[in-house]
């Protein structure tokens, strides 16, 4: 296997905490440094954090080469992948550098990629002047049980009625999860409208509740955010209910419950019955090997990148930024232009 060099520039819990966090015998994969280092194709070279004796205990801890706190050297570099870990609003200025400095064929980039259209598609000119790959992190769209509700919906037209969700943690930092999760899904919506938001302390920023409106049905997301504290748990549901089932994401997509519609004890009633749920694991815990997987692939040309774009990114954002809109404006129903997406 072609081995691939890393550099990884923020050394928080995504690049690599969570996974030396992980309780004895979970073998979940959860980071971009945890992924690149079970994956095998890869060799993590260079650490990057503002905090530089932060950096050398990251690398220390990952067995990497080397460790900086000057984003510099990397431009000044070349690495073949460089992973960006640093918090949202940095996103943008960084890729940047990395592009217009040539230092790497593919960057892999937490979510969001940028918080702003214009940024967006300044990425998105510059990677493709510059021949690299920006990647954002929504692996979500790698993952099996993903991909089979995908197909189910794709292949069932009509048969999709209702749709509903839960998320925390801020509209721009875990929202835009829900967003990307729910066009990977369903496809780009023909309007929205935001009725209710919150404040999270955690992210600084509001988490809104909203409803994307299909042909035939609709999808309410909500918050569990609150004003009353600054952290009470983790969620990231999604329930889809069909004609003849209910299908939900559930566990923060660790596990997926399917319910079957049946008769009920007197006739002429269906009801879901709960009775007859089977719940099975997905592969989310695992699924950062997917997306690093196909990192790879993109990188020694294996295969076109044409996931998880910056194309998509943009059309998260535009749905993003019309919930912000149609709760400030009224609430108010907001359509969008069908020539208003990046395809």
């Amino acid at each position: 296997m072609t081995q691939l060099s890393v550099a990884i520039i923020g050394a928080g819990n995504i690049a690599g905490g969570f996974d030396k966090k992980k309780q004895p015998g979970d073998a979940g994969v959860y980071t971009h440094a945890g992924a690149f280092a079970a994956h095998g194709g890869f060799s993590i070279k260079t650490v990057v954090d503002a905090d530089s004796s932060r950096a050398e205990n990251f690398r220390r801890s990952w067995n990497a080469e080397a460790s900086t706190g000057d984003l510099r050297r990397i431009c000044a570099a070349r690495h073949d992948v460089v992973s960006v870990c640093t918090p949202d609003e940095t996103h943008f200025e960084i890729a940047c550098s990395l592009l217009q400095s040539k230092c790497c064929k593919t960057i892999f980039i937490e979510k969001p990629a940028a918080m702003e259209l214009g940024h967006l598609e300044e990425l998105e000119r510059i990677s493709e002047s510059a021949g690299i790959h920006l990647v954002v992190n929504f692996q979500r769209r790698h993952e099996a049980a993903h991909a089979e509700l995908c197909g189910l919906i794709a292949s069932r037209p009509g048969e999709l009625l209702s749709v509903s969700g839960h998320y925390m943690k801020g509209l721009r930092h875990i929202g835009v999860t829900m967003v990307d999760t729910l066009t990977y899904l369903c496809g780009y919506p023909e309007a929205v409208l935001a009725f209710r938001r919150s404040w999270n302390q955690e992210s600084n920023d509001f988490s809104y509740e909203f409803i994307l409106f299909y042909p035939g049905f609709s999808a309410v997301v909500k918050t569990t955010d609150s004003e009353r504290f600054r952290y009470n748990y983790h969620i990231f549901e999604s329930d889809f209910l069909f004609t003849d089932r209910r299908i939900t994401l559930v566990d923060i997509s660790q596990a997926v419950r399917e319910t079957p519609v049946t008769d009920y004890a007197y006739s002429g009633v269906k009801v879901m019955n709960e009775r007859a749920s089977l719940l099975r694991e997905t592969e989310y815990k695992r699924s950062m090997l997917d997306v690093v997987q196909y990192v790879h692939d993109i990188t020694i040309g294996k295969v076109p990148h044409e996931t998880n774009t910056v194309r998509a990114s943009y059309n998260n954002q535009l749905i993003v930024n019309t919930i912000i809109e149609s709760f400030e404006r009224g609430p108010m129903k907001l359509n969008f232009d069908p020539g208003s997406w990046k395809r």
